[in-house]
C-alpha cells in the first residue's frame, strides 16, 4: 500500500472517528437529561431545549459551513469544528447554570453543523471511484456513536458521580480528535487527471438553476419526509431513556433498550438502499416503512418485555430507512442533477426543524399531562404523515425509466 493510499485510508478512520463523537456527545445528554432536570429544577420542555438549542445550530449554519468549506478545504474546516466540538463538548462540565448549558450547546452545536457537509466533500476527494463504499463507513459512525453513548452512559455516570463530570470525560475524547485531525490531516490531493476531470465538472450554479431547484415538488417532499422522519427518531433517541426508566427499568437497562433505535439505523441503511436498487423502485419502501413506523412509535408506549425491545428496533428501522431515501432521491432527480449536493443540503438543513421541535413539544405534553404517551401518540401520527407524504413523490427508481415515454407521450 502506497503513501497516499495509506493516508486516504488514515483520513476514512479519522473521518469515521469524527461521526461516532458527533453523536456519542449528542447523544449522551439523553442518559443524563433526568440527572440535569433534577438539579437545575427544570420542566421537561426546559430540560429538553438543551438538546433542540445544539440542534438549532444545524439548522442554521450547515449551509454556511459548506460553503466554507468549499472555499478553504474539507481538512481545514473540520480541523475547526473538530476543535469548537472538543473545547464546547468539555466546557459543558463546567456549566454552572442553565443559561451556560444552553450557550455550550449552542456552540457545541455550531462545531457539529460543519462536519456532514465537510465528511461528504473529503470522501468524494479522497475516494472518487469509491464513493459509496466510503461513505458507507464513515456514516456507520452515527449510529455507533448513539449505541456507545446509550450504553456506556450509565456506568460512566456512576463511576465519577455526576453529570458534569461525564461531560468533562467526555470532551476529553473530543478534545484527543481534535489534536488528531491537526496533526495528520492533510487536504486530500488529486492527481492531475483526476484534478482535470474534477474542474471540467464543476461550473457554479446560476440563480436560474437555483430557481428551479426551490420549484421541484419533490424537493419539498423530501424535506417534509426528513422533518417527520429524522425529528421522530432523534426525539425517541433523547426521550426513550427516561421514559423507560419512569417505568421502573434500570438505567443500564433502558441505555441497552434504547440502543435498539440506533441497531435499527445501523442496518437500515444498506438494506433499504439495496433492496430498493434491486426491485428498482423507491415508493414502495417510502410507503410500508411509513405505514410501519406509526403504529411501532405508538407500541413503544403500550408494550413490555421482549415485545418492546423488538418494536423499538423496528421505530428505528423505519425511520431511518425513510431518511436513507430521502438521501437517495435526489441523486436520481434530473432537474437536481447538477445541484445534488445544494438539494441534499437544503433538505437535510431545513430537516433537522423536526429534531429542533419535536423534543420540545414531546417535554411540554410530559410537563402538561403527567405521561409520556400523548408524546408518544403525537410521534406516531407524524410518522404516519410520511405515508402520505411518499403518496407525492415521484418514482425515481431504475425501473421508472421504463414508463418515461409513456408519460411523456
Amino acid at each position: 500500500m502506497g503513501n497516499r493510499s495509506r493516508h486516504r485510508w488514515i483520513m476514512l478512520t479519522l473521518a469515521f472517528l469524527t461521526a461516532f463523537e458527533l453523536h456519542f456527545l449528542l447523544f449522551s445528554f439523553s442518559q443524563l437529561v433526568s440527572e440535569i432536570r433534577l438539579e437545575m429544577g427544570l420542566l421537561y420542555a426546559q430540560a429538553n431545549f438543551v438538546f433542540s438549542i445544539c440542534i438549532l445550530a444545524l439548522v442554521l449554519l450547515r449551509i454556511p459551513w459548506g460553503l466554507l468549506s468549499d472555499r478553504i478545504g474539507s481538512s481545514a474546516t473540520l480541523k475547526l469544528a473538530a476543535t469548537i466540538m472538543g473545547v464546547f463538548g468539555f466546557l459543558r462540565g463546567f456549566a454552572i447554570s442553565y443559561e451556560t448549558l444552553l450557550i455550550f450547546q449552542l456552540f457545541l452545536g455550531a462545531g457539529f453543523a460543519a462536519i456532514l457537509p465537510s465528511l461528504s466533500k473529503l470522501v468524494d476527494a479522497l475516494f472518487p471511484k469509491k464513493v459509496g463504499l466510503a461513505t458507507g463507513v464513515y456514516v456507520a459512525g452515527f449510529p455507533l456513536g448513539e449505541i456507545a453513548a446509550l450504553i456506556l452512559t450509565p456506568f460512566v455516570l456512576e463511576y465519577v458521580h455526576n453529570w458534569r463530570n461525564v461531560f468533562c470525560v467526555y470532551g476529553i475524547f473530543g478534545l484527543i480528535l481534535s489534536a488528531l485531525w491537526w496533526t495528520i490531516a492533510k487536504e486530500p490531493a488529486r492527481s492531475r487527471d483526476e484534478e482535470l476531470a474534477h474542474k471540467a465538472t464543476l461550473r457554479a450554479p446560476s440563480k436560474e438553476e437555483i430557481v428551479r431547484l426551490l420549484r421541484v415538488k419533490e424537493i419539498w417532499v423530501l424535506t417534509g419526509l426528513c422533518i417527520c422522519a429524522m425529528g421522530c427518531y432523534d426525539t425517541l433517541v433523547l426521550s426513550l431513556p427516561d421514559m423507560l426508566e419512569l417505568e421502573g427499568i434500570s438505567p443500564e437497562i433502558a441505555g441497552l433498550m434504547a440502543s435498539m433505535l440506533p441497531l435499527g439505523f445501523l442496518l437500515a441503511g444498506p438494506t433499504v438502499g439495496t433492496l430498493s436498487d434491486k426491485l428498482g423502485l423507491r415508493r414502495p419502501f417510502l410507503w410500508i416503512l411509513g405505514l410501519v413506523s406509526g403504529p411501532t412509535i405508538l407500541a413503544i408506549a403500550l408494550f413490555s418485555d421482549v415485545p418492546l425491545w423488538i418494536t423499538i428496533f423496528v421505530a428505528g428501522f423505519c425511520t431511518a430507512g425513510i431518511v436513507t431515501l430521502v438521501l437517495v432521491i435526489p441523486t436520481e432527480l434530473p432537474e437536481v442533477a447538477r445541484l445534488v449536493a445544494s438539494s441534499v443540503g437544503l433538505i437535510s438543513s431545513l430537516g433537522n426543524i423536526g429534531p429542533f421541535l419535536f423534543p420540545i413539544a414531546v417535554g411540554y405534553l410530559k410537563d402538561t399531562t403527567g405521561s409520556f404517551l400523548s408524546a408518544m401518540v403525537m410521534l406516531a401520527i407524524i410518522a404516519e404523515i410520511t405515508l402520505i407524504l411518499g403518496l407525492f413523490m415521484r418514482e425515481t427508481g431504475e425501473k421508472s425509466i421504463s414508463y418515461e415515454p409513456l408519460r411523456s407521450s
